[in-house]
């Protein structure tokens, strides 16, 4: 599984290039991986509460493109949230409002980050999780 989700990581790379991904390439790319399954990037604020896959950034819809903006990958099921942080941080940690508001269990991937530094590969990273979501399955995606 590791090595498909760096197949997904160099495929997405060498595509979109290494720099910041913006919410529009994220559709696009979702839309052309994933189809229907694929319900779109957003604000952590502006989660909706529908099952598929999603990227959501830690920034609320108000403070959007801060330096410290950063996607996370969610595979939302209807009693279940799956999160991947690139940088291996727990949910309650990086999508505060959304640890307070859902009443869903939380499952984190496993809190070893692939992403360091000043890198912009969330994006990237995040889709390739997905991707591995969608190909293997949830329970074995969570162990990378």
């Amino acid at each position: 599984m590791t090595e498909l989700f760096k197949r997904h990581k160099k495929t997405f790379i060498r595509q979109l290039g290494k720099g910041a991904l913006d919410d529009g390439q994220l559709d696009a790319l979702g839309k052309e991986m994933l189809g229907k399954k694929y319900i779109g990037t957003f604000a952590q604020d502006e989660m909706p509460n529908r099952s598929g896959y999603m990227i959501v950034n830690v920034d609320t819809s108000k403070k959007i493109n801060t330096d410290k903006a950063h996607w996370v990958a969610i595979y939302q099921t209807p009693k279940t949230l799956y999160v991947y942080d690139s940088f291996g941080r727990l949910t309650q940690n990086v999508l505060k409002l959304i640890s307070k508001k859902t009443k869903k269990k939380i499952v984190d991937s496993k809190h070893d980050p692939e992403q360091y530094g000043f890198t912009e590969i969330c994006g990237h990273l995040a889709m390739a999780w997905i991707c591995v979501v969608r190909d293997l399955g949830i329970r074995k995606a969570l162990t990378i």
